[in-house]
């Protein structure tokens, strides 16, 4: 799933005002009739709910709105530029780490989501030194980098949008600069430059609860059993590379079929707050799931070790769920705020004795765990109620 891309961003520069004079018949020296420039095109960006990926980004850097058209002679106006819409799925965060002086003007200024108007627009000034000389050329717009990054919006309703580069203001033509005492002007303005920027887009996954576990635990089974969604099921390390999503739907007691979408997210292992094995990228998509449904399970060595007896194989268990929560803890502590299910899964495989002593560990520890079996289907009603029960308490 493509949930990471960075690109740059450039609402279109405002057409020039334009420097000329009325050419009739019979008019010797007609007075000026230069028209102002159109206006730039902005870049925005719209939440979707028909997206879920970054996908059409992939591979792509750079999107620019539409400049506006020079001004016209006979005091007509350029054409506006077209501006352009990024769709983005819900869910999407979206960080500046670089803008241009004219982006920061107005952040400064109107804040993130303000617009600015004409007379904000800082624009600048040319002097032709006859009608139809080359205008001069001016300095870019450099881009500055922003440190540190600024998170400017978060994008969780379908068709929320943000004003993410403004388009730049036409310049006038001459027509504007006439006067008493300036009969001839040869004076117009540059249109003022679309705002640019280099913005992060980070889809934030949006799920009620999100599976946590090590690789090999059974979370993929477990999401396809229960949601008939499509996973990709093996006995190997890091099966699951992206999330994927399934929809956990359970009848209420007023007959009403409620629905949770649940993510199958790759697995965790001992150092993945610090960047090893899928590392950070698992850790950041649970961060907007409403509850953590920890998965544990046994090793099928461990399980049919003779050597391992039952309370051993319970501590092991034990011990792995306290690891999860010492990575989630590393990453970000407030993660641990969500509500939480702990299960174990793979119980077709245990003995009663087993069962019990995993029980009676949890239990001395406070922690309410349910057994189940997702390949079996042992178990699974009561885990989905207990689902239900924690995400809408």
């Amino acid at each position: 799933m493509i949930d990471l891309v960075t690109l740059t961003l450039k609402g279109g520069d405002g057409g020039n005002g334009r420097v000329s004079f009325r050419r009739e018949a019979r008019v010797m020296k007609g007075g000026p009739n230069g028209g102002r420039g159109g206006d730039g095109g902005s870049v925005l960006i719209r939440a979707s709910k028909h997206l879920a990926t970054l996908k059409q980004y992939a591979g792509k850097t750079h999107f620019s709105a539409e400049d506006g058209r020079f001004g016209g002679r006979q005091k007509q106006t350029g054409k506006n530029g077209a501006s352009l819409v990024l769709e983005v799925p819900l869910g999407t965060q979206v960080t500046v780490t670089a803008e241009n002086s004219i982006s920061d003007y107005r952040r400064r200024k109107k804040k993130t989501d303000g617009r600015l108007k004409r007379g904000d627009a800082r624009l600048q000034r040319y002097l032709l030194p006859r009608e139809g000389a080359p205008i001069p050329g001016r300095e870019p717009d450099e881009l500055q980098e922003l440190t540190p990054p600024l998170v400017v919006a978060e994008l969780l309703e379908d068709g929320q949008e943000l004003l993410i580069c403004q388009g730049g203001y036409g310049g006038r033509g001459n027509d504007s600069f006439k006067g008493p005492e300036r009969t001839t002007p040869l004076i117009a303005e540059y249109g003022s430059f679309g705002e640019e920027k280099v913005v992060q887009l980070e889809l934030k996954l949006l799920a009620d609860v999100g599976l946590v576990g090590y690789p090999n635990v059974g979370k993929s089974t477990i999401v396809s059993s229960l949601t008939g969604a499509s996973t990709k099921i093996g006995a190997y390390p890091f099966t699951t590379l992206e999330p994927h999503l399934g929809v956990l739907r359970v009848s209420s007691s007023s007959s009403v079929e409620e629905e949770l979408v649940i993510a199958d997210i790759p697995g965790l292992i001992e150092g993945a707050s610090e960047g090893k094995g899928l590392g950070h990228d698992f850790l950041r998509h649970i961060e907007n799931t409403r509850a953590l449904w920890f998965v544990l399970a046994l090793e099928e060595a461990d399980v049919f070790d003779e050597q391992k007896d039952a309370s051993f194989l319970a501590k092991l268990l034990y011990e792995q769920y306290a690891a999860l929560l010492s990575e989630l803890h590393s990453h970000n502590p407030v993660v641990l705020e969500k509500q939480q299910v702990v299960t174990v899964n793979k119980v077709d495989l245990y003995s009663e004795d087993v069962r019990q002593a995993i029980t009676q560990v949890f239990t001395h520890k406070g922690i309410e765990v349910l057994l189940m079996s997702a390949a079996t289907g042992e178990g699974v009603s009561q885990v989905k109620e207990r689902v239900f029960e924690v995400v809408l308490v």
